[in-house]
């Protein structure tokens, strides 16, 4: 662990408005419940799932860093009196990249919701609804924060490198580095992850192999030649089309994924197949 910076001389002093701590305490609490959360030994609701989806090796998992920690708690208890009214502040420079991404996870909560409102009923988006308005006014508020924050952080930055070596500063930002990318998995990973199975190409590919198999029996069994294998995943995936527009009553796509070896269904794909191809009789 590096060692820790004292909080008092690193620290700089300036104001926050209502307004601007109306976008950075949301996220400071999430960041900071989470993590009470986690030491509970409670799962957290916003975290990545590594056993359904083990990352790849050599992904960056980040480290856990005590000391970046207790800045992050320090300065949600700095702020909770003042996350209405706003006020004059004292922030070191983690903390001040701690807001700064506290607001960048507010706005991550924001669209993570406004995802999950596809699964709502009418009546319930129409009282909880996350409108593009309320989210497009939100980044904009959100940027000015940062941008605010930015400007802050530059002499907080250059305030820490007064009081410290070098070396003793990049180790600090190479600390906070890994511990950011440690919370962002841990306590704040908002990115909707897909269910865990086929995916909706790979299911289009085998459900026109599965076809081009029926259709190639049913060739053999009326006694015509197969087209070229292009050809016929062409026609293999018009069928598939039309199946899916209702054009094709009897034999749709569930009845052949469940009767692959049905005679009567590998003779119609043929004849779908001959109807607008010109095939040589078997010899």
């Amino acid at each position: 662990m590096v060692q820790a910076v004292d909080e008092n001389p690193a620290a700089i002093r300036f104001r926050l408005t209502a307004a601007q701590m109306s976008v950075i305490w949301p996220g400071l609490d999430i960041i900071v419940q989470s993590q009470f959360t986690r030491q509970q030994s409670k799962r957290v609701l916003y975290a990545y799932p590594f056993r359904l989806y083990p990352p790849p090796a050599g992904f960056d998992l980040g480290i856990f860093d005590e000391q970046m920690m207790a800045n992050i708690d320090a300065l949600w208890k700095a702020l909770r009196p003042k996350a209405t009214v706003g006020g004059r502040v004292q922030m070191n420079c983690i903390q001040i990249r701690a807001a700064i991404f506290a607001i960048r996870s507010n706005l991550g909560l924001w669209r993570r919701r406004k995802y999950d409102e596809r699964r709502m009923t009418p009546e319930t988006k129409k009282r909880f609804s996350i409108t593009k308005i309320m989210l497009r006014n939100l980044m904009i508020k959100s940027q000015r924060v940062i941008r605010t924050l930015e400007r802050h952080l530059k002499r907080a930055n250059r305030f820490l490198q007064s009081l410290v070596s070098p070396e003793d500063y990049a180790a600090y930002m190479d600390a906070w580095k890994k511990h950011l990318q440690w919370m962002k998995l841990r306590l704040v990973y908002f990115k909707p992850l897909r269910p865990k199975g086929i995916s909706s190409k790979r299911k289009a590919q085998y459900i026109v192999n599965m076809l081009v198999g029926i259709a190639v029996r049913g060739l053999r069994t009326i006694g015509y030649q197969s087209p070229e294998p292009i050809e016929l995943r062409k026609m293999m995936r018009l069928y598939a089309q039309y199946a899916r527009r209702g054009r094709e009553l009897q034999f749709t796509l569930p009845f052949l994924l469940r009767n692959e070896k049905d005679i009567a269904a590998a003779k119609h794909l043929a004849n779908f197949v001959l109807r607008r191809l010109t095939l040589q009789p078997r010899p």
